[in-house]
């Protein structure tokens, strides 16, 4: 028994008072009488103590206590917990999916609340007769009752999936390995929303505390006509006020933040610019500390290899190298037809017909033959509309000699000095060539900001073709094709732990969220997973059914004051009866 205004036991102590007033009040009243004779040897009053105390001791003071406790007790509130009959059979349907894992209000999650009303009711039902089901989209058996094991451990052991709400169809699926469910007398559904079409003698038990502010939508799009990327976001705010927050937009080197103003219940788009990605994996993150911060966070990749692989011919400049890794992750490939990217620096190489080739004071048989240095001057833009030539300033370049070079084929000039192609590109159906023609050492291209953003140009425009234009969104229990992306090697989560697929099938169902790597002969590429987006979003609560319904506490008493009232009442009577000296029973005379 507990009590809801505990302070008002206090008042038991106005029993004192009563106590005091009771034994100042003298038993002993004088008469008149006509001769003392007839007292005269009858004993004296008792000598004891606790004789002389119940000589005090009457029925009208014990009652008088008793109607001071009851009134104490009744504004006290005293409430004891209730204990359902206990049904012959009963099946526990607890929700699994990714919204129990939001906050109540006492810091446990409302998986661990629903956990901790099921072990209520099953600790009056016999483990042989109890269904426990997790129902998710992914549903599971934790107990039935052909099982040995206690249904209670089998409840502690469990947790919240990352998966989304079940389905009507799996809810029966469980319930009929077990016979259907005509064969229990109570199911009792423990979940954070209302279950259409559950059978007849089910009911829910609501957990719906918790705030959550949520990212339901993320996408990333290649800029065809500029550099970078635009990412598009949706943001639940499922509360009733409007909140100041911070969408942060990484592509795990550089970011893009934007402050809302979010408004109360209600869902909205924002498309950011992220001009300054150079990435593939990106992650859209609002910063605000709601209840749910699982859904905080979502990932996109772009369908495109993770890194540049790149195949070395010649001498290592060190310059190069730093430019190039500035710009995008870099693999180096010990095999050609592996590679992404050649670079050719200071050596005459054989005829390439296929693929994206940097040559920097390169010739190559049959395409382009270098001469002699010669002096040169100002360095002009031959295409300045070139992508190539995107963001650079050719006024900042200052070359000291060019070499002559005698193209064989087709070619097209972007930067001259005095009538010499500097930079020249060929470019045809298979192959695209980039030609540097002066040596980098003698120009001031290595230490300018020039010469990175060329290359980013490069990986961008030559090697890292735009992602095609489809906005997947895998989630956790969508089963991922790892097809067309080249011989499988292995999969591995973001701690680098590898994860089992489908080498029949060529599947992979991610059982939480992350970013996974595909590693393929064809390289690395990432897998994004996220937590479903359904989770997030609002709740309508005009379908819930009040009916049918019980919205779940800490703890359901029984208020047990009006029984304490009653007694009052009751001593109050008694009270009376015995002080105006009217017979409680009548006796019939003979």
């Amino acid at each position: 028994m507990s009590f809801l205004h505990p302070s008002a036991l206090y008042l038991l102590l106005a029993g004192l008072l009563i106590l005091l007033f009771h034994f100042l009040r003298s038993r002993e009243r004088q008469r008149e009488v006509s001769s003392l004779l007839l007292w005269r040897g009858l004993p004296g009053d008792p000598q004891s103590r606790a004789a002389r105390l119940r000589q005090h001791l009457d029925p009208l003071l014990l009652l008088q206590l008793g109607i001071l406790i009851a009134l104490c007790l009744t504004l006290a509130q005293p409430q004891l917990r209730v204990t359902e009959h206990s049904p012959s059979s009963l099946a526990i349907v607890i929700d699994g999916s990714v919204s129990m894992r939001t906050e109540t209000n006492t810091g446990a999650s409302r998986y661990e609340a629903a956990v901790n009303e099921a072990i209520l009711l099953l600790g009056t039902v016999p483990p042989e007769e109890t269904l426990v089901i997790q129902l998710t989209e992914h549903p599971i058996l934790l107990s039935t009752p052909a099982d040995l094991a206690d249904p209670i451990s089998a409840l502690q052991a469990s947790s919240p999936t990352w998966y989304a709400d079940g389905s009507l169809d799996g809810l029966m699926t469980m319930l009929g390995s077990a016979g259907g469910p005509e064969q229990f007398d109570r199911i009792l559904f423990l979940s954070d929303r209302v279950f259409p079409g559950l059978p007849a003698n089910a009911e829910t038990i609501l957990f719906d505390e918790g705030a959550n502010v949520g990212i339901t939508a993320f996408a990333v799009r290649t800029n065809l006509t500029s550099s970078g990327v635009t990412a598009f976001v949706e943001i639940l705010n499922a509360t009733d006020d409007y909140l100041d927050a911070t969408v942060r937009i990484s592509d795990g080197e550089s970011q893009a933040t934007l402050a809302l103003m979010l408004p109360p219940n209600d869902v909205d788009q924002y498309v950011i610019p992220f001009p300054a990605s150079r990435g593939s994996v990106f992650s859209a993150s609002v910063e605000y500390p709601d209840d749910l911060p699982a859904d905080n966070v979502r990932h996109f990749a772009l369908d495109r290899p993770i890194d540049v692989r790149v195949y070395w011919v010649g001498e290592r400049n060190r310059y190069l190298v730093a430019a190039l890794r500035a710009t995008v992750p870099v693999t180096e490939v010990d095999d050609v037809n592996d590679a992404d990217l050649i670079i050719v620096h200071r050596q005459d190489v054989p005829l390439v017909e296929q693929g994206v080739v940097l040559l920097v004071q390169s010739g190559m048989e049959g395409v382009v033959t270098l001469g002699e240095a010669h002096d040169v001057d100002t360095v002009t833009a031959a295409s300045p509309e070139h992508t190539l030539l995107r963001s650079i300033d050719p006024d900042d370049l200052r070359v000291r000699q060019a070499f002559h070079a005698e193209f064989d084929v087709p070619f097209d000039v972007l930067l001259s000095a005095d009538g010499m192609p500097l930079l020249a590109e060929v470019r045809d159906d298979s192959r695209r060539l980039l030609f540097l023609l002066f040596d980098l050492m003698n120009s001031n291209l290595p230490v300018t900001v020039d010469f990175p953003l060329l290359l980013r140009n490069l990986a961008y425009d030559l090697v890292r073709v735009p992602a095609a234009l489809a906005f997947e969104s895998p989630e956790v229990g969508d089963v991922l094709s790892l097809r067309g992306r080249g011989t499988v090697e292995s999969v591995t989560d973001s701690a680098d732990a590898a994860v089992e697929y489908s080498n029949t099938l060529l599947t992979f169902t991610p059982a939480r969220p992350g970013v996974y790597t595909l590693t393929t002969d064809r390289g690395a590429f990432a897998l994004t997973v996220n937590a479903p987006a359904s989770e997030t979003l609002l709740r309508n609560p005009s379908s819930q059914r009040p009916d049918e319904t019980i919205r779940a506490e800490s703890d359901r008493f029984l208020p047990m004051w009006p029984w304490f009232v009653l007694l009052a009442v009751l001593l109050l009577l008694i009270e009376a009866y015995i002080h105006l000296g009217i017979p409680l029973f009548s006796r019939r005379s003979t």
